[in-house]
């Protein structure tokens, strides 16, 4: 049987020039609620709807380890309706290099005097995975991987800027390989441009 399921949500009332604002930043530091506030707004102005498509309303979201931004989209020929969700792009290499770094994570033991801190060990695991195999990653290039690590580990993976989003009620998956769909509380049902690729990733999910 394919894997499914709905979260009910509380109610509640190319892109380069993006990272220019932490391309100096140190591994060592924390991106606060302030840069993850004005990432997701640089995210926000640089998105370009694809051919077809018109931008009828935009927003970020951002939290002290998220920051994307919703886009709704709508499709005069279609009379459709889109919820677009736009995160810190990574190219195939850096896709493939998350992926890597998520599964060499599970060797990588943590002491009990670590678990209290679930970011700040994330991120001195990712670091010591990184010096290790020597992959140089600094400044907006190590953000934007850990953004995707932490995602992927200790957030909500997929559905994480969903999760951030004050507006939805609603998040429904029907399965591997369908998009994800969310009750907006003002466009009422969407359809996402997220979905998992196969059943063994929602399995796990």
């Amino acid at each position: 049987m394919a894997s499914r399921f709905t979260i009910k949500l509380p109610r509640k009332k190319p892109v380069t020039g993006v990272f220019e604002i932490i391309k100096k930043s140190a591994r060592s530091e924390w991106l606060d609620e302030e840069t993850t506030k004005n990432l997701s707004k640089k995210l926000m102005e640089e998105f370009k709807p694809r051919e077809g498509w018109f931008e009828v309303e935009r927003y970020p979201i951002h939290s002290k380890f998220v920051f994307a931004s919703v886009h709704i989209l709508y499709n005069e020929d279609q009379n459709e309706f889109e919820y677009f969700v736009n995160e810190p792009p990574l190219d195939e290499e850096d896709k493939k290099l998350v992926k890597e770094i998520v599964k060499k994570l599970e060797f990588y033991p943590v002491s009990p005097q670590e678990i209290g801190d679930k970011f700040g060990t994330l991120r001195k695991k990712v670091n010591k995975i990184l010096d290790d195999f020597r992959i140089k990653k600094e400044g907006a290039d190590y953000y934007k991987i850990l953004y995707h690590i932490v995602k992927k580990t200790i957030l909500y993976d997929r559905i994480t800027p969903l999760m951030f989003d004050p507006n939805l009620e609603d998040i429904s998956c029907n399965g591997a390989g369908i998009p994800i769909y969310v009750f907006h509380r003002k466009y009422t049902n969407l359809r996402t441009n997220i979905a998992f690729e196969d059943e063994s990733e929602l399995d796990s999910f």
